[in-house]
């Protein structure tokens, strides 16, 4: 086994990501719209020593079938944006990622938001590029929902380019403040992008000075062909439902791409989805699991499914095993994981077996030794460089993890003590990129 420190970040959702955790007793995460929770959040995550605490979003209802959303805690979402300013303002250390869709931004409105926010943490701030929505996020924005992935990541790439050269508008050392010439800055390191492309047009410069990090945290999710191109060209921070040797096999893929644009491996780190559900004992934690599933209503658990593959699965016979399916609304790694489910003998699970069995990727039922051993495992097989936390319940399995299986892998030597002095990028090992526009010495030197 190795001793570097294993990367975490925490991904809290409104209720827990478990659908039916706001109904056990005493659940504390069910007021979703007191900032003091989300606040809480941020700070325990920071005292479990996380790499950082992302936001996810939507600009819609969760995807659950509208018959049974009465039934869960899945009534909205803080906008990301809003949520990372919060948690940047309570925190000291830890990085703040944020999502934002490519499809319902502009981006010299992205661009702008994240400078700042980069500004108000000191150099904490991840932005996590999300290319297109749900239907219903297409419909609350006027749109026609584009199924063509090819566009839409064609968009995106454009998206993020531009967002970059903004980023760059002004150099690092623009600023000179020389009271006595009254120059406040430089005119020859403030650049004007005028980018007119297919999709996008935006003449700049940003009327915001680059960021603590240059650029914040890239942080992409990308599952299909074109999803993995996006993710390896300019993903730092890469997420990803799946394990084992799937988990393997993806990871090996976006280290391809990113080779084939110049890219070190150690420029992106994939980060696997994990939904522990810790206690003590590897019995408690069972019992634990046990109670949540007992009270999640079944059509729930089967709609959960349906979410992640965009079908419908009623129709199927239940005593056989799920037909390969082939939805283009499915997000590519959601389906790949409901599809690559095995039952503890290894074999593919009927229908029925499907909605009764199945936790979600990444799911972990045990004691703190049994969640480390599984995270050891995922990253010495290749299969992830770190994980990112999904919560079954909120704020009471954050809690769990930081008080039982931080200190287990500290113990271990697989997870930091203490925080080092710098920005997210400092934190993550990533170089701070270099401005496009600034001329390097040995371009001064070739003019001259």
């Amino acid at each position: 086994m190795g001793t570097e420190h294993i990367t975490v970040c925490a991904m809290p959702h409104a209720g827990g990501f478990h659908q039916a955790s706001w109904r056990r007793s005493g659940a504390k995460g069910n007021d979703i719209w007191n900032p003091d929770l989300w606040k809480d959040i941020a700070r325990t995550a920071e005292r479990g020593l996380l790499d950082a605490v992302f936001f996810a979003d939507n600009a819609a209802l969760w995807p659950v079938p509208e018959h049974l959303r009465h039934h869960t805690a899945k009534v909205g979402v803080w906008d990301a944006i809003i949520a990372a300013s919060v948690a940047a303002s309570v925190t000291d250390h830890i990085g703040v990622i944020a999502t934002a869709h490519t499809e319902f931004q502009q981006p010299y409105i992205l661009a702008r938001q994240m400078a700042c926010l980069d500004h108000l943490s000191r150099g904490r701030i991840g932005w996590n590029i999300v290319t297109s929505g749900i239907p219903a996020e297409y419909a609350n924005f006027g749109k026609e929902q584009i199924l063509d992935k090819e566009k839409i990541y064609a968009k995106a790439t454009e998206f993020v380019e531009v967002v970059k050269g903004l980023w760059d508008s002004w150099e690092d050392d623009a600023y000179v403040i020389d009271q006595d010439s009254g120059v406040f800055f430089d005119p020859d390191k403030l650049h004007t992008l005028d980018h007119q492309g297919k999709y996008y047009s935006a003449r700049g410069p940003l009327n915001v000075m680059r960021s603590p990090q240059g650029y914040p945290v890239l942080a992409q999710a990308g599952g299909s062909g074109p999803g993995k191109v996006l993710a390896g060209t300019v993903g730092e921070l890469i997420f990803t439902p799946l394990s084992g040797e799937a988990g393997i096999a993806y990871r090996k893929d976006i280290h391809e791409v990113a080779a084939q644009v110049g890219r070190k491996a150690t420029d992106i780190k994939v980060l696997a989805q994990l939904m522990p559900v810790v206690a003590p004992t590897d019995e408690e934690a069972q019992e634990k699991w046990a109670e949540l599933q007992r009270l999640l209503h079944p059509d729930i658990a089967r709609g959960a499914i349906e979410s992640m593959l965009r079908e419908d699965i009623s129709g199927y016979p239940l005593d056989e095993p799920l037909p390969e399916t082939t939805s283009p609304d499915a997000i590519v790694g959601y389906r790949d994981a409901v599809l690559s489910f095995r039952m503890p003998d290894g074999r593919k699970p009927t229908v029925r077996e499907l909605i009764e069995n199945y936790k979600g990727p990444g799911t972990v039922v045990g004691s703190p030794s049994t969640i480390a051993d599984y995270m050891e495992n995922e990253i010495e097989s290749g299969a992830c460089d770190g994980f990112c936390l999904l919560v079954q319940g909120l704020p009471e399995e954050l809690e769990d993890f930081v008080n039982l299986v931080v200190p287990e892998l500290q113990k271990r030597g697989r997870f930091r003590t203490s925080y080092k002095e710098g920005t997210l990028r400092d934190q993550l090992g990533f170089a701070r990129p270099e401005n496009q526009f600034a001329l390097k010495p040995e371009s001064l030197v070739s003019q001259s």
